[in-house]
């Protein structure tokens, strides 16, 4: 069915409806007509207006008596709270009266109206005289008049509301017979209307049927614009407009037609704004993007692929694609990859770029679908050579050494690690050769480390000039090294290259524009002979590398069992001595010291004896070296000290002044706050200083000799003695031996030992003694056992002696009893 046969229909419906409408209005109109008067009546503004006034005159009366009489009225003890806020109240609520009382007499002035006149001049007057008696009534009571004056006001305002009734009810009588006047006009003018709707209805139904034949040969030309404009759209033009000249249904169907076909347009400029800004970031995007056919020729390519490349984009379109492959396998390989999977493929390759260089990158390549083929495939590279070349300097951080170029710690024994399992699988031989410089030490101290920096580099250059590639040179830490050589025939080949490093080691270099001669302590160890792991191996070239330093250095040593005994032996002398520190189970020996011309007791020298219940008597030159070089010297040393200032204080309570001499080691007096562990331990005790000896040797005092001269000094302006031991062993410089703030020499037992038997001895123990007067210096010789080296003693003027002819160190019960015998025979 057309649309226009079915407007028509519907407009039919229409009339038929408005037909039964005027029907329906017609029977309504008459009964309106019976019940107007009636309700006329009953809602008429007139009245309404005069009621209003009415009940506004009566508010204001209320409300000035109501106030009235709380005025009048007083409570007892005064007004309170409650009567004021009821007076206030009533006053807010008189104030409201008056306003709307102005305002009804307002409407009653514009609704009462009889021709000329507005309003009875009486219902005014009588609403003023009104307000004017309420407000002179309010005047008098707040005034607190007499009571006849009162009475007065009270009757002038009641005679006032008499007054203002009597006129509304008078104008109230005369609206009314108005109002039956306009009712009668009212109901005459509603017969006329029902005629003229009669008349009314006919012209509309007429007009209506000729209206909906108009409208709907209109909409079904307005329906046809739309689809032949639909048909233009969808045969691509997008400039197609339908005109909007209605406001119905169709005209909003038109103009929704108009927003689609013109978001329509706005899309397809969107799609193509996105399409050229997506070409813009692929064209300047960093990452080169190339499209690759599936037979691996270059489709296209963007702006970075031709700055990463170095090609032109005419030259790199339709070029093989896996010919930029530094591997041309790995490119096909890769483009294989792309074909066979679904999803994104990413490798790691070395691509060449034009002037043939090499560069790491990461290729992200997938599939692409166009039109439902997949003939093409998207790959994506991000050049990452400077990653590689950072990942390249951290592993060359964590694996070298950064001031020779070395392999370090690390990498040294991951390759020994690779030898080991090498060997063990074909029963090869490997060696390991450990070496530190000789005197390296003193290279630091005396010309700064960048000078020990720097004969590093030259030691490695002359070594590296003599080892095989096999070989791996490392620097372990500081001035030590190590070398792996691989396929080792026989120990000869390991020796020889040693011996090498020796000669090499031994020539003079060159640094800051001074010879400086150094040397090499070498230790070798051999596998499977020496270890079969690599621990095992490195330990044991360290014990061959220090046995070679020991031995006076720039040698070499093969590890040997014996070694490994030593250590082993250290290891327990160490474990024992920590545990019996810890536990107070060292003892101290006392061995007399005596004037030699007069034989009375002058001191006691403190030596540490230990007797381990598993070890047994241990020497002390067996665990004094180890405390050194484990620093339980430290700890060693201030046992030693407080055990022993506290026995010379309670000999001195016993009547026996001596003085006590305590050894000190190097590291002892270099260790930080020792001289306040001295005075710390003096004052502990309760002994004077002058009794406290300290003994040092020359050697230590000669290796530290500047620092040595104001630690001795110091102790000198405490009162402390102090006395060279060994003296004539260190070969000590005479300048600095003035400067040393001591007591006493003390003449090493080597020189009293050969006193009667070589005349040589006898003169130089003759020059150390006039060295130590002339210094004002007392000398004391030890070691002395037989009868006749004291005779010589005396004779060179010695002054002081010690040693087994008068007695053996002895525990502190038997030293007390010695010194008993001495006072007692003196």
């Amino acid at each position: 069915m057309q649309l226009w046969l079915k407007l028509l229909l519907s407009y039919l419906v229409i009339i038929c409806a408005t037909i039964l409408i005027s029907i329906g209005g017609i029977s309504g109109a008459q009964k309106v007509r019976d019940s107007f008067y009636k309700v006329n009546k009953e809602v008429i503004p007139h009245l309404l207006a005069l009621k209003d006034l009415r009940y506004a005159g009566l508010r204001i009366v209320s409300s000035s008596m109501e106030y009235a009489f709380l005025t009048s009225v007083h409570p007892a003890g005064g007004e309170g709270k409650k009567e004021l806020e009821a007076k206030e109240e009533e006053v807010r609520l008189l104030a409201q009266g008056r306003t709307s009382f102005l305002s009804s007499l307002d409407l009653c002035t514009r609704v009462l109206v009889h021709g000329e006149e507005r309003m009875p001049a009486a219902l005014e007057l009588a609403g003023q005289s009104l307000l004017k008696g309420s407000q002179e009534y309010i005047a008098v009571v707040d005034a607190g008049g007499g009571t006849a004056r009162l009475i007065e006001a009270k009757e002038r305002f009641e005679n006032a509301e008499k007054t203002f009734l009597e006129a509304v009810n008078v104008a109230h009588d005369r609206e009314m017979a108005d109002l039956h006047r306009h009712v009668a006009g009212t109901l005459q003018s509603v017969s006329s209307a029902i005629v003229s709707s009669v008349v009314l209805s006919i012209v509309a139904l007429t007009a209506a049927l000729l209206l909906s034949v108009a409208i709907s040969l209109k909409v079904s030309r307005r329906i046809r614009t739309l689809k032949e404009a639909a048909a233009a759209v969808a045969a691509g033009k997008r400039d197609v407009a339908v005109p909007v000249t209605e406001r119905d249904e169709i005209a909003a169907v038109s103009a929704s037609f108009n927003t689609m076909v013109q978001r329509l347009r706005a899309f397809e400029e969107e799609l193509d704004s996105a399409n050229r800004y997506l070409d813009s970031i692929i064209a300047t995007m960093p990452e080169a993007l190339t499209v690759v056919s599936c037979e691996g020729a270059i489709l296209d390519v963007n702006r970075a692929t031709e700055e990463v490349f170095g090609f032109a984009k005419k030259d790199l379109v339709g070029r093989d694609f896996s010919g930029l492959f530094v591997d041309f396998d790995q490119g096909n390989d890769f483009i294989a990859a792309v074909l066979r999977q679904e999803g994104l493929v990413e490798r790691e390759a070395s691509l060449l770029t034009q002037d043939g260089r090499a560069i790491h990158v990461t290729l992200s390549a997938t599939m692409l679908e166009l039109k439902g083929k997949r003939d093409r495939f998207l790959c994506l590279s991000h050049d990452i050579t400077l990653r590689k070349q950072a990942e390249q300097e951290v592993h060359n951080l964590a694996y070298f050494d950064q001031l020779t170029g070395l392999a370090n710690r690390t990498l040294f024994y991951d390759r020994c690690s690779q030898a080991l399992a090498r060997a063990k699988r074909y029963g090869e031989m490997f060696a390991i050769l450990f070496f530190d410089l000789d005197h390296f030490k003193d290279v630091n101290d005396t010309m700064g480390h960048h000078a020990g920096d720097q004969l590093l580099q030259l030691v490695v250059l002359r070594f590296k000039s003599i080892l095989r590639a096999s070989d791996t040179f490392a620097r372990l830490g500081g001035d030590e090294f190590a070398l792996l050589c691989c396929h080792v025939p026989e120990p000869d080949g390991a020796a020889k290259l040693a011996q090498k490093l020796i000669e090499l080691g031994k020539q003079p270099f060159e640094v800051d524009n001074r010879q400086i001669y150094s040397g090499a302590s070498i230790g070798i160890v051999l596998f499977p002979e020496d270890g079969g792991d690599i621990p095992t191996l490195l330990k044991n070239g360290d014990l061959a590398m220090y046995a070679a330093k020991s031995a006076g250095g720039n040698r070499y040593q093969f590890f040997s069992e014996g070694l490994n005994q030593k250590a082993q032996e250290r290891a327990a002398i160490e474990a024992a001595l920590r545990e019996a520190l810890k536990n107070d189970r060292l003892t101290l020996h006392y061995q007399p010291q005596l004037d030699l011309r007069d034989g009375k007791v002058v001191g006691m020298e403190a030596l540490a004896r230990w007797q381990d219940e598993t070890l047994g008597a241990v020497a002390p030159n067996r665990f004094i070296p180890i405390a050194e070089q484990t620093g339980l010297i430290h700890e060693l040393g201030a046992w030693v000290l407080r055990k022993a200032c506290a026995q010379c204080k309670q000999w001195h309570q016993d009547g026996y002044l001596v003085s006590v001499s305590v050894n000190v080691s190097i590291k002892q007096m270099m260790q930080e706050g020792f001289s306040e562990m001295v005075v710390g331990t003096l004052l502990e005790a309760g002994l004077e200083p002058r009794y406290l000896d300290l003994e040092l040797t020359e050697s230590m005092l000669m290796e530290k000799a500047a620092e040595s001269v104001a630690l001795l000094r110091m102790f000198k302006s405490l009162g402390v003695q102090i006395s060279i031991d060994d003296f004539g062993t260190g070969y000590s410089s005479l300048s600095y031996l003035k400067n040393f703030s001591v007591d006493r020499i003390k003449i090493d037992q080597s020189f009293v030992r050969d006193v009667t038997v070589r005349d040589d001895a006898v003169g130089i123990i003759k020059a150390i003694v006039a060295i130590g007067h002339s210094m004002g210096l007392k000398v004391i010789a030890e070691g002395v056992e037989s009868q006749g080296e004291e005779e010589k003693l005396l004779s060179c003027r010695c002054d002081q002696v010690q040693g087994y002819l008068h007695a053996r160190p002895m525990p502190a019960a038997e030293a007390e009893a010695f010194l008993e015998r001495a006072q007692t025979s003196g």
